[in-house]
């Protein structure tokens, strides 16, 4: 059901992306990117490619980490542990693979990594998981879900052992997605010589919000789904825009509400919550800019060009502020895709983080 709020699974449970799945399904590099503002439904593509594909696959969920400053070893090992446990009830060969590995323990259906002095590596687990896949004549899919969260990873970097699995495990494929291309250049440092990752080839999957159009033809098979008349796009649209997520959420509510209006209260009600405290998490670590970055998107609410923006926070300190921390602040909320370049102006990425930001 396209109205479903979770992540979709199964194609004809998700709305028009075959061409991204498809993309991901014929695996045409080693390691593949999936990048989309929050909410355009890179899970679900993922998500529906690994069950079409049908191999081995490990899937790592980051955004459970989205709400910390920084991570250890040891909540790396867990997420670990329990993505190599989901596939081992369909492949149980893939237990006596893993216990080979020093610093894993393989009990039922259940793997665990140490995370101490004995600790096992990414390398390893990789190398492991690539040997059992040529025994069998397999593929190994690993999938990383907002990848950019693991740049929080402390005294531990995953990129050398994925830089070492691309050039040498043949039977080892990646998928990352991230929720902007700007934050997941800076964990992946591809443009960096001394980046482990650099000069590799790519695949680039770019899941883009709904034009008013494909909103419109969404919502309308989406209420034939449950038998309802589908609401008037025009007031759709123009308030929630074309995020994929918010448009679901609004569905979900309408088909049993039956009220446009109460629909999209709430769906606004719970966006602009859920966008504070995802700006909240930003937050975290950057208490020194604080108030700045506050100010960068009250001022930008409405779009507002890099001159504005510095005559505004000078305005607001009475004082002048160097150039490259106007740039700085600006290029942060780029990066985690709170705002968006349009041309020489700043804007926000959708509708609704213009809302929540709006000066009340």
């Amino acid at each position: 059901m396209y109205f479903d709020p979770r992540p979709k699974r199964s194609r004809e449970d998700l709305y028009d992306r075959e061409a991204e799945i498809e993309a991901l399904k014929a695996m045409r590099a080693p390691m593949s990117l999936v990048l989309g503002l929050r909410r355009a439904g890179k899970s679900s593509v993922i998500l529906v490619a690994l069950s079409e594909l049908g191999h081995p696959s490990v899937y790592v969920d980051a955004r459970e980490f989205e709400g910390e400053l920084y991570i250890a070893y040891k909540d790396l090992a867990r997420a670990l542990g329990d993505a190599l446990s989901a596939p081992l009830r369909r492949f149980p060969k893939l237990a006596e693979a893993l216990r080979t590995v020093r610093g894993i323990s393989v009990a039922g259906l259940r793997v665990e990594l140490e995370w101490g002095r004995e600790r096992a590596g990414l390398a390893d687990v990789l190398k492991a998981l690539d040997r059992w896949a040529e025994r069998e004549g397999e593929k190994v899919v690993v999938a990383l879900d907002e990848a950019q969260e693991l740049s929080k990873l402390r005294g531990y970097d995953v990129l050398p052992a994925l830089a070492y699995a691309y050039d040498n495990l043949k039977n080892i494929y990646f998928i990352l997605s991230g929720s902007a291309a700007g934050l997941m250049d800076r964990f992946l440092k591809l443009q960096d010589p001394r980046s482990p990752l650099y000069g590799r080839y790519l695949e680039r999957v770019e899941l883009k919000p709904f034009s008013k159009e494909k909103a419109a033809d969404f919502l309308a098979r989406g209420c034939e789904q449950y038998g309802v008349d589908p609401p008037d796009v025009d007031a759709v649209y123009g308030t929630l825009g074309g995020s994929p997520g918010w448009l679901t959420y609004f569905g979900h509510l309408y088909v049993q509400l039956k009220d446009v209006e109460e629909a999209l209260r709430r769906t606004v009600s719970y966006a602009v919550g859920l966008i504070r405290q995802e700006f909240e998490n930003f937050l975290r670590g950057r208490e020194a800019a604080e108030r700045r970055y506050r100010a960068v998107m009250e001022m930008a609410a409405g779009c507002a060009a890099w001159s504005e923006v510095k005559r505004g926070l000078e305005a607001r300190e009475g004082r002048t502020i160097n150039d490259a921390e106007v740039t700085k602040l600006l290029r942060n909320l780029v990066d985690y895709s709170f705002l968006e370049r349009r041309g020489d102006l700043y804007c926000p990425a959708d509708p609704l983080i213009a809302r929540a930001f709006r000066p009340r």
